[in-house]
């Protein structure tokens, strides 16, 4: 019974996935990168909401204190005040033994020039936050689809690897009879029984691979190691290639852009905070004293004030580095702006070269692929007969076994050409 629901537990755990926006909608869903961007943008949000609240920056404070005072202390007066000689002075105690005081105070800033602009950079911070998120994004799905299609690609060979095993076999088992007949040496049984060892072998690399791909896989979407996936999409036999249109994509312009507008509000941000701030203040306090030990047990003397205050900032080392680093900050926020722009433009070309090249190498690789299929198949019929060596067909067959992978190979590649530029054009 244990055994039963440890497999359904399997079962359930396994994820198949026939498409790539399958595997990408199951991915956001559990990748940590994705959930930070969440996180990330939330928090700017929640900064802006704080800088708000800063501009008025109001502070305000409630204490309370109950003092014993062990030991009052001792001032001098004039003795002449107690009936003594003039110029004489007497030592008198002064103040009560026991003090319970509360205090309140208020500071509201009615102009603050360096809060507004804090306020201008949290909002900034927020479209930054939200481009930055859907630059990781797309950087993600790139990656994804990358090891996507690896993993096609290497189903695919895999598929007809075991196909050519089967091959392999037939033409292993003509050399045995040949041999038996005595039609040819041991060495042309030995170059058959090699050929299948190393078919064998590139059936192990290639499962290697796999199981490198579906680990490089899991890692990129924080899938557990417990959970299994598979990737079940077909290479097809044939499929539309249509041309597509690249767009520009200026996510990365938009993101450096907003950095350098950042960098610019954060000069005027140094400047400003040298700027005087002019504060509204009030206070509340009572105070009560006792020569017995008591907390509430006494008359109690109230005071209060209201007034403003203006603060100026004299600057210092810090004000004068601080300003120094944020021109410079501007400046190489601009440079990163132009190196933007030229990357986005080459990206475009690049895109676009790379679905022709593509395309390009699968037409060629179709042609290449049938006169390899129809060399070995007459090389095949030659050996058969006894006309040619075992060497010349062994050729001819791993020669077309290469044309199968690079015609495998042309079509993932056109595949993943085209999920790029959607991305491209998709995600901006």
């Amino acid at each position: 019974m244990s055994f039963i629901f440890s497999h359904l537990e399997q079962i359930k755990a396994q994820k198949r996935f026939d498409n790539l926006e399958a595997l990408l909608a199951y991915s956001d869903t559990k990748s940590i990168s994705v959930q930070s961007n969440h996180i990330r943008v939330l928090q700017a949000k929640k900064t802006k909401l704080a800088a708000k609240l800063a501009i008025a920056d109001p502070v305000a404070s409630i204490s309370g204190n109950f003092t014993n005072n062990t030991r009052l202390p001792v001032n001098l007066f004039p003795a002449e005040i107690f009936g003594g000689q003039k110029g004489e002075f007497r030592e008198v105690q002064t103040g009560v033994q026991y003090n319970t005081a509360s205090n309140q105070n208020l500071d509201i800033k009615l102009l603050n020039f360096e809060g507004w602009q804090n306020y201008k950079l949290s909002d900034i911070n927020i479209q930054i936050s939200e481009t930055e998120s859907w630059l990781n994004l797309k950087n993600l799905h790139e990656n994804m689809a990358a090891v996507y299609y690896n993993i096609i690609q290497l189903n695919a060979q895999l598929e007809s690897t075991q196909q050519n095993l089967l091959v392999a076999d037939t033409l292993l088992q003509v050399a045995e009879n040949k041999y038996k007949q005595g039609i040819v040496k041991q060495q042309d049984l030995n170059d058959s029984r090699v050929n299948r060892l190393n078919i064998m072998e590139n059936i192990n690399q290639i499962q290697h691979l796999l199981k490198q791909n579906y680990l490089s896989l899991k890692i990129l979407a924080d899938i557990p190691d417990a959970e299994e996936v598979e990737i079940t999409e077909k290479v097809a036999t044939n499929f539309p290639i249509t041309k597509q249109d690249v767009q520009l994509n200026d996510l990365l312009i938009q993101s450096n852009l907003l950095k350098e507008k950042y960098a610019l509000e954060s000069i005027d941000k140094a400047r400003k905070s040298m700027y005087p701030t002019l504060s509204f203040v009030a206070g509340n306090s009572y105070n009560q004293y006792n020569n017995d030990f008591t907390l509430f047990g006494g008359k109690w003397i109230t005071s209060n004030y209201v007034g403003m205050k203006l603060n100026f900032a004299l600057p210092n080392a810090n004000t004068i580095s601080n300003r120094t680093k944020a021109y410079f900050d501007y400046e190489l926020a601009k440079k990163n702006t132009q190196q933007a722009q030229i990357t986005a433009d080459l990206t475009t070309r690049q895109l676009v070269n790379d679905f022709e090249k593509a395309v390009s190498q699968l037409q060629s690789h179709v042609d290449i692929l049938e006169i390899q299929q129809d060399t070995y198949e007459k090389n095949k019929n030659l050996y058969s007969e006894g006309l040619i060596s075992i060497d010349r067909t062994l050729t001819s067959f791993n020669a077309m076994l290469n044309a199968q992978y690079s015609l495998i190979s042309s079509k993932v590649s056109v595949m993943l050409a085209q999920s790029k530029i959607v991305f491209n054009n998709k995600i901006r």
